[in-house]
């Protein structure tokens, strides 16, 4: 049998490793996910 691809709905975004997530790597993708937030706004936007 093979083996069966899963797709994965959540997944870690802070690969160093660690137990824990320090609180700059934490803000970076907080910063990154905003500004992806606030591209795809203006995509929408610009559509209408």
């Amino acid at each position: 049998m093979g083996k069966k691809e899963t797709q994965v709905a959540c997944k870690s975004v802070f690969k160093s490793g660690e137990n824990t997530t320090l609180k700059q790597q934490f803000t970076q993708r907080w910063i990154e996910i905003i500004n992806q937030i606030e591209k795809n706004k203006r995509i929408t936007t610009e559509k209408r």
